[in-house]
């Protein structure tokens, strides 16, 4: 039975993983970036080293696990890429993804052809010190969190700068190593405000408009979030680092519930690798699981259209999926 957890209206319940550690085609590294595609399909941003490989994204299909492909390589040369900050998808489906070592966006088709890059490290208008988050905003223009210059940037599709918010601080509207970002249905911007522990939502042009979290380890409080995600109702979603979980608000802020990590089953990429080892499979009976059914570190989060809830653990090496019922009714009996 999956565990469920009920907050004001919603339920939120486990529903499966994806991944294992390991380097086949049928593993994750350290996933830190997530994307949706037609039919179920879900890419995945794994980080890497030139020296240990890894950087690749991982496209599979959501429900049946099926590995389709691996997309670009480790390296600095086009299709190539070493540290993936954030991913996403335009209308076509073709995949956008921030490198933080090459300060650059590489862009690839949804078959994984090499479509172009294009960034320079720096921090005039237009340049970018470890990019991380993108998204794409109501206008098909790509919104990016320049990390180490404290700002969010505006660019077209093809890399034209057309505009920058934000500076270094804590006060509203400012940031410290701003990471993940969402767009909401009315066009607003939401920001993992990573060092200054909260998340901050932008009008359309940069505006402060409100904020969520502050820092500490209290269940409403956030330390060091590194993505954000809003749904179609309007409900908030941080994958809170550095407290291995992930946070859920209403849109006006007041909170809904935390969600842990419910793993308790494996993968069926894990489950083939368990079958073919009778050493590992007699482990795993004598050890405590629990700590493996948790989040350590979910990095990036996102909810779909159809309310999945999709969150990457760069720890654990898995991706964990969630469901949301917005239209959850407890029934009332009388006894």
């Amino acid at each position: 039975m999956p565990v469920t957890q009920i907050a004001t209206g919603r339920a939120f319940s486990y529903r499966d993983n994806i991944g294992q550690i390991g380097t086949s085609a049928t593993s994750l590294r350290h996933p830190v970036g997530l994307a949706r595609g037609a039919n179920d399909v879900l890419y995945v941003a794994n980080w890497g080293t030139e020296s240990q490989g890894g950087a690749r994204i991982t496209k599979c299909v959501m429900g049946t696990q099926e590995w389709l492909a691996d997309i670009g390589r480790p390296g600095s040369g086009d299709g190539e890429f070493l540290w993936p900050g954030g991913l996403t998808t335009d209308l076509d489906e073709n995949l956008y993804l921030t490198d933080q070592a090459g300060s650059k966006v590489v862009i690839f088709d949804k078959e994984g052809g090499f479509i172009g890059k294009w960034g320079e490290e720096g921090s005039g208008p237009g340049q970018m010190m470890r990019p991380s988050g993108i998204v794409f905003d109501s206008e098909e223009n790509l919104l990016i969190s320049d990390t180490r210059n404290h700002r969010i940037q505006k660019f077209t599709k093809d890399g034209q700068f057309l505009d920058a918010f934000g500076s270094r601080g804590d006060g509203p509207g400012e940031f410290d190593l701003p990471w993940g970002l969402a767009v909401d249905g009315d066009g607003n911007i939401y920001v993992a405000d990573w060092g200054n522990s909260r998340v901050q939502k932008l009008s359309v042009s940069g505006l402060h408009l409100q904020s969520f979290g502050e820092a500490g380890q209290d269940q409403v409080e956030l330390n060091h979030p590194s993505d954000v995600s809003v749904d179609k109702d309007g409900d908030v979603f941080v994958a809170d680092w550095a407290n291995n979980r992930v946070v859920i608000y209403q849109s006006d802020g007041t909170f809904l519930v935390n969600l842990v990590g419910d793993a308790t089953n494996l993968s069926k990429w894990a489950q083939a690798k368990v079958a073919a080892n009778p050493d590992l499979a007699k482990a795993r009976a004598r050890a405590d699981l629990e700590p493996e059914w948790r989040l350590w570190h979910p990095q990036a989060i996102l909810v779909d259209d159809e309310y999945n809830i999709i969150i990457a653990e760069a720890q654990h090496m898995r991706v964990q999926i969630y469901q949301k019922d917005p239209d959850y009714f407890e029934a009332q009996f009388t006894l």
